[in-house]
């Protein structure tokens, strides 16, 4: 049995964005690691001037004194970097890189992945929104051995998490992110102590999700196709990006006809009607959407017209949508 406080466990941190930040935060203020190094994705440009822009892991290594890595997806940086930190322990959170399976089977301790689903359900980039549109009830965290399949290691545990009828991407994200880094640092003290049997994958009952499951192209809402339950869990999942999305017809003033709609926050209400789907029309002062349901309409809290502001319902029956049927 090893003694973490007395001989924290050399730790090397793979991760990028900002739910990164929050894992590598709580391991580096956990007595139980020393973080030797991170590994993250190179400066990349941003914005209108196209600035170079560090990562989140980045910006955040280096207010800590953490030292950084970039191995620029080169099998010889990866080695570079197992002779520079020699880890006891690989820990990574939204790398957003293939890494290469000598590295992972470096370390004494092995290579650890956070990934947001209940494994072997939802391998790849974008479980959290697919579970949302495909109107699961549960999603969780599950903390694995990595391999160099795509989310193929054995789990080492698993934490489940309702999904809430009004969760977003974004809420959902931030939950499970909170609560990962809550009970990542307990996990690997039980995996480093051999307190854990790991359980292999049943691949037999693996689904997969891929970042083009969320492009601009499936952001679009097509209401004769489309059921309104699946549309309000569309505009769910893809928030804060890249925001579910119509056109508008030719039936309000011509200054907003054909322009792009982006849907923020929406709800099925029961409205008979008959009007045509995809009708943008209001009532009772609600803004609401026809759907193919003739008994089912959605509603618009919060929208944006192309080339304006995002405004609440009643902003827009007040102005530019005054006219509506």
């Amino acid at each position: 049995m090893r003694n973490l406080i007395e001989q924290p466990v050399n730790t090397l941190f793979l991760g990028t964005d900002w739910e990164s930040v929050e894992t590598l935060e709580a391991l580096n203020k956990d007595e139980r690691f020393n973080i030797v190094g991170v590994i993250t994705t190179v400066d990349k440009p941003v914005g209108r001037k196209q600035i170079l822009t560090p990562s989140k892991v980045k910006e955040y290594a280096l207010k800590n004194g953490i030292e950084v890595f970039h191995t620029e997806k080169k099998e010889e940086r990866y080695k570079e970097s197992l002779e520079k930190f020699k880890p006891e322990l690989i820990v990574c959170k939204a790398f957003g890189e293939i890494v290469p399976g000598f590295f992972l089977e470096y370390p004494k301790y092995k290579s650890i992945n956070v990934h947001f689903s209940i494994l072997p359900k939802y391998r790849g980039a974008v479980p959290i929104q697919k579970a949302i549109l495909e109107g699961e009830k549960e999603t969780g965290i599950s903390i694995m051995l990595m391999a160099e399949g795509m989310d193929e290691g054995d789990i080492l545990e698993i934490f489940k998490e309702p999904i809430h009828s009004n969760d977003t991407n974004l809420s959902l994200r931030k939950r499970l992110v909170k609560k990962s880094a809550l009970i990542l640092g307990d996990v690997l003290e039980d995996w480093i102590n051999g307190k854990t049997q790991p359980l292999k994958q049943d691949d037999s009952k693996a689904t997969y999700c891929w970042q083009k499951d969320i492009s601009k192209e499936n952001a679009q809402i097509k209401w004769e196709e489309m059921e309104p339950e699946y549309i309000e869990r569309l505009v769910r999942a893809m928030i804060p990006w890249p925001v579910a999305w119509c056109l508008l017809e030719r039936n309000i003033q011509e200054s907003i006809s054909n322009k792009v709609v982006k849907l923020f926050k929406v709800e099925l209400i029961s409205d008979t009607s008959t009007l045509k789907p995809g009708t943008l029309y209001s009532k009772d002062g609600m803004l609401l959407f026809k759907t193919k349901k003739e008994e089912v309409s959605i509603r618009v809290r919060e929208l944006q017209i192309e080339g304006k502001n995002r405004i609440k319902e009643k902003d827009f029956i007040n102005g530019i949508g005054k006219n509506l049927i």
